[in-house]
């Protein structure tokens, strides 16, 4: 109830300088976070505390909203062309959905805060595969039976997890994106062959590792770089080395039979989801340019992962 002294412009003023607080409260939920990093430790609101700073990053490019085509996701398979939603819409249905989420470092929070924005997600109407949540997750679920997990937390950051420490410190995967390998300054088969997306397995592993798609495999998968560089060489004379088409799925399409020689599932690598979106291009019309915009070993699947990454 306003007191009788106070004017009716007044009253108009303060009113509608209360809305416009919300307004610009409402379009930085909306728009501040568009452009989100898909860095998986985290988001690009991270500086802004509260739930913004707690919502694991969704690990891969926003789809189109307007998208009625499916697109390939970062497993491989293929996802609706509109998942999956940017970053700014997920953050705001975890908050819708929950007060608050846990901000510390111990292993069931992390765990929960991976869980409620994978529910966030479906919620949006989206699947988990277009994201790369779920992989993560089970990397870090896959610790709760594991004495050292202390250990191993101490060594990550608010929300990377084993997965992603594993891709980022993999021989056979450069920062820059799963492009190429090692052995591409050396010439010949080397320079051809693609990186495998992963860290080496341990040789001596009894027990099963998360793979970077979120299944299982043997934990002395995948092998080396240098040991797929040198059975591919084995089982080829060369390979080609145009940057069209049929030159890049040959390369993968080799490199992945060399893995199976290797006794070691495609899953224990990126190939087979970032060779399944070159395939995704045999119809497309606009194929041509794309490819030109895609290093020697690049896939467009490899290209929208990295697009929103943070640098």
């Amino acid at each position: 109830m306003y007191r009788r002294g106070v004017s009716s412009r007044t009253r108009k003023l303060v009113i509608g300088g209360a809305a416009a607080a919300l307004l610009g409260s409402a379009l930085a939920v909306g728009t501040g976070m568009s452009q989100a990093a898909v860095q998986p430790g985290g988001n690009a609101a991270a500086s802004s505390g509260g739930i913004n700073a707690l919502v694991p990053a969704l690990g891969f490019s926003p789809g189109n909203p307007n998208a009625t085509a499916d697109r390939v996701g970062p497993t491989g398979v293929n996802v609706p062309g509109r998942c999956p939603p940017t970053q700014a819409q997920v953050n705001a249905q975890v908050a819708l959905k929950n007060g608050s989420l846990p901000s510390g470092t111990d292993l069931e929070s992390r765990i929960q805060r991976f869980e409620k924005t994978l529910s966030a997600i479906q919620d949006l109407k989206c699947p988990a595969s277009s994201t790369t949540l779920l992989g993560r997750l089970n990397s870090l679920t896959a610790l709760r039976g594991n004495p050292n997990r202390d250990n191993i937390l101490r060594g990550l950051g608010l929300n990377e997890t084993p997965a992603d420490k594993a891709a980022a410190g993999s021989g056979g995967a450069p920062a820059s994106g799963a492009t190429g390998n090692p052995g591409a300054s050396s010439g010949g088969i080397n320079a051809l062959v693609p990186a495998l997306g992963f860290s080496p397995g341990n040789p001596n592993a009894t027990a099963d590792r998360v793979g970077p798609t979120g299944v299982n495999v043997p934990g002395r998968c995948p092998p080396t770089q240098a040991q797929v560089n040198a059975q591919v060489a084995l089982k080829n004379g060369s390979l080609p080395s145009g940057t069209d088409l049929e030159s890049r799925i040959q390369r993968f399409e080799k490199t992945l039979s060399a893995i199976q020689d290797l006794k070691c599932p495609a899953s224990s690598t990126t190939l087979l989801g970032r060779l399944n979106s070159l395939t995704a291009l045999r119809g497309n019309p606009n194929r041509d340019n794309i490819l030109r915009g895609l290093g020697l070993n690049e896939t467009p699947a490899d290209k929208a992962a990295g697009s929103t990454a943070a640098k």
